[in-house]
């Protein structure tokens, strides 16, 4: 089982599409909004982090399965579990759960590439981006366990 960061979001109005539920492309927005958590949390901020070592991190694949309805109002908790797929890939797992009753909404994943920010060509990630992710499964734990708080986007 994957040990997922998790981040808490209030569903807006503005999320939502006209039959009140949250439109898919957002979904992916939260996605994002998680990976950004993640970094920050584990002590970088990702811009900080491309900007000193000169590289991109392209999307390269996404799948997202959709399971129930978000609408406006409810609050979801978006978890991310990331682990090495490679010497140049980072693999996010997603979930999104509702916070109150726990049931997953939607799930997917998305591989991120590793690439030179100036030639856009291939590169291994950077070793600082390594060894932030490997403190993924304790952050994970601490809050589970509540001695880190779930931040709120």
């Amino acid at each position: 089982m994957s040990a997922f960061f998790q981040i808490r979001k209030k569903v807006h109005w503005s999320d939502t599409d006209a039959a009140g539920v949250v439109w898919f492309p957002n979904f992916l927005r939260w996605f994002e909004d998680a990976e950004e958590e993640l970094f920050a949390s584990l002590g970088r901020s990702r811009q900080s982090l491309l900007d000193s070592h000169h590289f991109g991190m392209p999307r390269v694949e996404v799948q997202s399965k959709f399971r129930a309805p978000a609408r406006a109002g409810q609050i979801v908790r978006v978890g991310i579990s990331t682990t090495i797929e490679n010497p140049r890939r980072l693999h996010h797992l997603f979930e999104i759960r509702d916070d109150d009753s726990g049931a997953l909404l939607a799930e997917g994943f998305v591989r991120v590439a590793c690439v030179d920010s100036s030639t856009w060509s291939p590169r291994d990630l950077p070793e600082d981006v390594l060894r932030l992710v490997s403190g993924l499964p304790d952050l994970a734990a601490r809050q589970a366990r509540g001695s880190v708080e779930m931040p709120w986007t």
